[in-house]
């Protein structure tokens, strides 16, 4: 028996090829789709079908033989007669196999499907790769968006700047104000149209009112929280989360400092979850002996909900997280597990204000889905111009919980009200600095 191989690009082009090298007597052993390389670093590869027919040669010699011993044996039986032999029963006629010709009729049908087939698994494939990473597959979608706002801002552009120089009296004047701190041109320009709608043109000659008018359209687009602590509420539970760096486990630091600056009564509890970052943990410990405040450290989720438990006496439990990127999936589904599991928790995401703003309306999105009940904005001191973080409040509509600006425990910490968050966009410091000394200031870093 002979066996070959042949590849072409079809089902039907192969069969044609079997046919015209091994005749129509050749058998179809196995036949496969194949990815056949080629050119410089595979870059011209493409689909074949291979083959694997065979043909019996010795089949054609035993056709022949019979035929010559059949000859002799009727001379044989002419010159000797004898009685007729009884009748043998047929045996039963094999399953007839097809011919080439059929198979190759077949294999034209089959052809279009087979190629169908397979375009079909590589696009299932390609399907279940772009899940594994989401990014691949929204990639071009967010670059073609990306480009569109770019058009669509120039387009804008030119009107706003025709806007802006109908604006009447000296709001010309607060338009670049408020635009040279970050404000974004349109959040700007809509904030001082509201103040004409309001006080018309007449009204617009005294400057004091105008300002006043606009710091409280300001206002009026943020929003901040409540932040009572008390046992008449319940147990108080706060978890912070938030990328490598913004300034977590010292902003745990200076909320037990604040708990205990305002009510030395209240039982604090500080709880780590950090225990991937070097010294993370004795960071915290030094603050904890400090304040006199239990700390505890949870390896597991197991962990976790067993600290929960030996503290429900107490009136604020507050939670230190691991840096972690927001592309972090496995990290960001442990957290989402925990919050679901102790669904008291308030979930703050801290961000820093040095931080882009495009980054950090990415961070907001990925980590939205935990829920995030607060921000917390830390490394004010870091930063000279606060409009980037005004539009990034206002468009994301959370309330933000505490500010923070420098090192200093717990003194550079304060809960955050509307009308500081518009202070520092017009300029004004971060702080008012305190006579006092904080006696953790050596050891908050």
């Amino acid at each position: 028996m002979k066996l070959k191989r042949f590849e072409a690009l079809s089902l039907q082009e192969a069969l044609q090829a079997v046919k015209a090298e091994l005749g129509p007597d050749a058998v179809i052993v196995s036949s496969r789709r194949l990815q056949k390389a080629g050119g410089l670093f595979g870059l011209l590869s493409q689909s074949v079908i291979e083959v694997t027919a065979a043909v019996d040669r010795s089949n054609h010699a035993a056709e022949a033989q019979p035929a010559v011993t059949l000859d002799r044996s009727l001379q044989a039986l002419l010159k000797n007669p004898s009685p007729p032999a009884s009748p043998s029963i047929e045996p039963p006629k094999a399953r007839k196999e097809p011919t080439f010709s059929e198979q190759l009729k077949v294999a034209t049908v089959l052809d279009p499907v087979t190629q169908h087939l397979h375009d079909m698994k590589e696009e299932i494939q390609r399907l279940r790769e772009s899940q594994k990473d989401p990014e691949q597959a929204l990639g071009p979608l967010r670059q073609e968006l990306e480009g569109l706002r770019i058009v669509v801002g120039e387009v804008l552009g030119s009107q706003m700047q025709k806007r802006v120089e109908g604006l009447p009296g000296g709001l010309l004047e607060d338009y670049q104000s408020l635009v040279s701190h970050g404000v974004e041109p349109q959040r700007a320009h809509q904030l001082l149209r509201s103040v004409v709608e309001t006080l018309g043109t007449v009204g617009l000659g005294n400057r004091e009112t105008v300002i006043n008018l606009l710091r409280e359209r300001m206002e009026e687009m943020l929003v901040v929280s409540n932040l009572s602590v008390s046992r008449q509420y319940g147990q108080k539970i706060m978890m912070l989360v938030g990328p490598t760096g913004v300034g977590k486990t010292t902003t745990i630091a200076k909320l037990a400092g604040l708990a205990r600056e305002q009510n030395a009564q209240r039982k604090t509890v500080l709880i780590t979850l950090d225990t991937y970052r070097v010294a993370a943990v004795e960071q915290l410990r030094v603050f904890a002996k400090i304040l006199k405040i239990p700390l505890e450290v949870a390896v597991s989720r197991q962990d976790f909900l067993e600290c929960l438990g030996r503290h429900q006496e107490a009136d604020l439990i507050l939670i230190d997280t691991a840096g972690r990127s927001p592309k972090d999936q496995v990290g960001h589904d442990e957290l989402m597990a925990m919050t679901r599991e102790a669904c008291k928790i308030e979930t703050h995401l801290v961000l820093a204000a040095p931080v882009a703003e495009s980054v950090q309306l990415d961070t907001i999105r990925r980590y939205q889905s935990l829920p995030i009940q607060n921000i917390i904005m830390t490394k004010l001191d870091e930063t000279l111009r606060y409009g980037s973080m005004y539009n990034l409040l206002s468009h994301a509509g959370i309330p933000v919980s505490y500010l923070s600006a420098g090192q200093r425990v717990p003194e550079d910490l304060e809960p955050a009200t509307r009308q500081r968050l518009v202070e520092l966009v017009w300029g004004e410091p971060p702080f008012v600095v305190r006579a006092e000394q904080s006696t953790l200031a050596g050891v908050a870093h």
